[in-house]
């Protein structure tokens, strides 16, 4: 298993908006989220705990719609099958996280059963997806790809979400993971045009 150091370091030996420098970052925050989720409590965990599944929302829209399409021409497609079936899992997971209280007995250990689930599924995309796009994928095409999804992470400007309804002042920040990956995707085809 990879930690997020060994993540950072990774990402430190290829230019900053590389596509899979960008997603090995993002792969030590969400480490580094679930060290702190774990470990605080109350509102600070709550806190905590939303900003995770608002990072991992990003990571796993920017995966599905910039990083799987090229990876499925370059691996089986028994491999992106298995990480679909890993996120998907993981979505469903968040979904029972997000109905119970932070500082419920049984919070803590599945939380820590996800964030186990989360790290094998990290490494195996370090191991495999993100050796054959770094030996496979033009550099340049590398570079774009990161762009896009760093421009894609800069917080959207604000409206309504046809899922959630209303006016977009009235809708929480951070709502159920299935609206915030879907927040996610759309941000990511409003910035797919500016490649």
């Amino acid at each position: 298993m990879h930690t997020a150091r060994d993540e950072r370091m990774a990402a430190a030996y290829l230019p900053q908006s590389n596509v899979v420098s960008v997603l090995y970052e993002q792969h030590a925050q969400i480490r580094d989220h679930f060290e702190m989720a774990g470990t605080l409590r109350g509102e600070a965990s709550k806190a905590s705990f939303d900003a995770l599944r608002e990072l991992l929302a990003k990571h796993e829209a920017a995966e599905e719609v910039v990083m799987r399409p090229v990876s499925e021409k370059l691996l089986p497609a028994g491999f992106t099958r298995a990480r679909e079936a890993e996120e998907a899992n993981a979505a469903r997971e968040l979904a029972e996280l997000e109905r119970m209280d932070v500082d419920a007995p049984e919070f803590q250990p599945r939380l820590r059963q996800l964030e186990e689930a989360v790290s094998l599924h990290a490494s195996r995309e370090e191991t495999d997806e993100f050796s054959a796009v770094l030996s496979e994928v033009s550099e340049h095409e590398q570079q774009e790809m990161g762009r896009w999804i760093l421009r894609a992470m800069q917080p959207a400007p604000a409206h309504s979400h046809p899922m959630l309804g209303g006016a977009a002042v009235g809708q929480p920040v951070v709502g159920p993971f299935a609206a915030l990956l879907d927040r996610a995707r759309d941000r990511l085809a409003e910035t797919r045009d500016e490649r």
